[in-house]
């Protein structure tokens, strides 16, 4: 859903107790007010306020009215009325801030950061105020340089029209204009309730949209949807109307399978229906990971992103992609894109303003640090629901820069596009060098990925005007990073032409076993990462655990082996031995399967973490790091009897301590529980219970 119609997923009030400020001589007029307030009908709310304002000068009628103005997308009088607000004698540190961030949302960043500033000398302690005074500094080196152009589609209405999803020839989207299935206004937007759309594509036009599915569309509010590769299975998001005990409307996950002639009857996705909302969902390229967002509880902000796993016909539970990607702010509309990259929306991370959209990938285990898109794509008002074809040449974003949310199109512009080609020789014979690896790379973005022909020429379609670094790699020739500084056409060399000298190469050897059976584990894969230049190479495991892969023996390496119902192994900054044949253990896991913390020490009645205790939670940290599918529960164990009352205290305090430790490490709450067990003379202190294992 989008900022203007749901209110908990897209725009966090900075504060909170405009919905609750009254006064015991409220008008009539406020009192109408109020009531469509508190059922977050704010359009209709604001003639009400409007009208109370014309005889009154009622501060806590102005807050709410700036709320509806925001949530309705009316900036400029937003602005007018908080110009009023942040002048008056009564004024509180949080209407400074949200001052500030709507100074910031219209490009005003100079003296957005003078009222970022006064609301930090009333709140010393808001852990956020630096970074959004950082991101006022920062903005400005985020320019457009007109690399794509954009434009919207003709699909576009009046009303919201976002999110959309590649589906047939053509696009999936959500509308808030007029339908067949809702027909009534949403209070909260002024616009109908949203329902689904299917807009095919004719050359370079959009055919008339149409309703994508009148199964699917109901009088509440349906989408956005994703769709599996060959289109058979379509997950959605929809919200009945349903109010929770807490009185907020929640949103679920929805899916489908196509018969061949029709949609099947729509089902509650398996973790949906629970007490908190699950959204804006999108399924990877081989099927294996279904994104989303959700506010569950354990998570780091007010929306976080989450990933459930595909294994057989199961659905792990929802992980969080963690720290790197979540924020205190709201993570949104994720994409998982053909190369890997994942693309999504925040407000918690440094940005224009309201929604940008950032992406990341997942490297090494991890995700990497998010980078904001920049212009185009990015502006001062929300910006989200990026989409990119498999071949990089068209996408597709949601912005509400024009006033409501539309959809653009963007192409890269042909102005900035120049062919960047090169040849690979060896020193010694000059011979074009066939099969080398080439990568671009943009910073450290991964951008293509090449190999050169049998005459050792490769070619890169590039920006002009950007700078970019090629890595070049062969076995038995040195590993390169050639540095290509951003040229004008008259000085751009026609050909890069780069000679690559030999060295040995060797073959790392090694063989995987089963840690308790000594078995062979085949099929594991082994990820060999030169630290240097930060590229790999992967190798399978044959049927006796058996594996191979040439690698420069001069470099260090860090090595991830994975393999389905183990525990991931990683080996870091490994240097190679000569004659040496590695053998590597994997630990097979279960769910429910316990692992006893033996060096785990505890005075008596204590339950403070002592230095041995410290080490084996930094190693059930590492190893729920490198395991992201892993959640736990800490049982927290004592051997001295004082009673079950005092037992379950003592047994608690040691458990949660630890749990709220590995937490400290980066690993997201959900995947931490924790338990007192009481007296046992026989555990551990702690005892750890893997509770989910994919």
């Amino acid at each position: 859903m989008n900022r203007s119609q749901i209110s908990q997923f897209i725009f966090v009030f900075l504060f909170t107790f405009a919905g609750v400020l009254t006064s015991s001589a409220q008008s009539n007029t406020e009192q109408k007010g109020d009531r469509l307030y508190n059922n977050k009908e704010f359009a209709a709310a604001i003639h009400y306020y409007e009208k109370e304002l014309e005889n009154s000068d009622n501060l806590a009628v102005k807050r709410k009215l700036v709320y509806c103005y925001l949530k309705t997308l009316k900036d400029t009088k937003a602005n007018f009325l908080l110009e009023n607000i942040v002048a008056s004698p009564n004024v509180v540190a949080e209407d400074y801030l949200l001052y500030a961030n709507l100074l910031k949302r219209l490009r005003n960043y100079e003296k957005a950061k003078i009222w970022f500033k006064k609301y930090a000398e009333l709140n010393p302690d808001d852990k956020n105020i630096d970074k959004l005074i950082l991101s006022c500094d920062l903005i400005n080196e985020l320019e457009d340089k007109q690399l794509y152009s954009t434009e919207s589609v003709s699909i576009n209405s009046p009303q919201a029209d976002f999110a959309s999803a590649f589906y047939k020839n053509g696009l999936v989207f959500v509308s808030g204009r007029k339908n067949q299935t809702s027909r009534e206004i949403d209070g909260r937007s002024g616009e109908y309730y949203l329902d689904m759309y299917f807009a095919e594509k004719s050359g370079d036009r959009f055919l008339q949209p149409e309703s994508f599915s009148d199964e699917f569309n109901t009088k509440y509010h349906e989408g956005p949807a994703c769709f599996s590769a060959n289109e058979k299975f379509i997950f959605f998001t929809r919200n009945k109307g349903n109010l929770n005990l807490e009185g907020k409307s929640e949103l679920n996950l929805y899916s489908a399978r196509h018969n061949g002639k029709k949609w099947d009857k729509a089902e509650l996705f398996q973790f949906s229906g629970k007490n908190y909302s699950m959204a804006h969902p999108s399924i990877s390229p081989d099927g294996r990971n279904l994104f989303f967002i959700s506010n569950m509880d354990g998570g780091y902000g007010g929306t976080d992103i989450y990933v459930c796993r595909k294994f057989g016909f199961a659905w792990s539970r929802p992980i969080n992609c963690g720290p790197s990607i979540n924020t205190d702010g709201n993570e949104m509309f994720p994409f998982i894109a053909e190369d890997g990259y994942l693309y999504f929306a925040s407000d918690g991370h440094i940005g224009f303003g309201g929604l940008d959209i950032f992406k990341s990938i997942f490297e090494q285990n991890e995700w990497t640090y998010p980078v904001n898109l920049g212009p185009p794509f990015n502006t001062s008002k929300d910006d989200f629901g990026y989409l990119i074809g498999k071949n990089k040449d068209i996408g597709y974003f949601s912005s509400s820069r024009n006033g409501s949310d539309d959809i653009f199109e963007f192409k890269q512009n042909p102005d900035k596009i120049h062919s960047l080609s090169g040849r690979l020789i060896a020193s010694t014979t000059k011979a074009g060098l066939k099969d080398v690896e080439v990568i671009l790379m943009e910073n450290l973005s991964k951008e293509k990925t090449t190999l050169s022909d049998d005459k050792g020429l490769f070619t890169f379609d590039i920006f002009k005007g950007k700078n970019y670094s090629l890595i070049v790699t062969k076995p038995g020739f040195k590993t390169k990073r050639i540095l290509y500084f951003a040229q004008d056409d008259e000085n751009t060399p026609k050909q890069l032409n780069i000679s690559m000298d030999t060295t040995q190469w060797v073959k790392f050897n090694g063989n995987i076993i089963d840690q308790f059976s000594a078995r062979a584990v085949k099929e594991a894969s082994v990820q060999i990462i030169n630290q240097t230049y930060r590229s790999n190479s992967v190798s399978i495991s044959d049927e006796y655990g058996d594996f191979e892969q040439d690698i420069d023996p001069s470099k260090s390496y860090d090595i991830i082996i994975q393999k389905e119902g183990y525990f991931t192994k990683v080996i870091n900054n490994y240097k190679y031995q000569s004659d040496k044949f590695e053998q590597i253990e994997l630990q097979k896991f279960s769910t429910n399967q316990n692992m006893e913390l033996y060096a785990v020490e505890f005075d008596p009645g204590a339950w403070e973490l002592k230095k041995n205790t410290i080490q084996e939670l930094n190693n059930l940290a590492g190893l729920l790091k490198v395991n992201p599918h892993i959640s736990v529960e800490i049982n927290g164990f004592t051997d001295q009897d004082k009673g079950k009352k005092e037992n379950k205290i003592l047994c608690e305090k040691r458990a949660k301590l630890a749990a709220e430790y590995i937490i400290s490490k980066g690993i997201t709450a959900n995947r931490v529980q924790y338990k007192s067990s009481g007296f046992d003379s026989g555990r551990s202190a702690l005892v750890v219970k893997l509770i989910e294992a994919f």
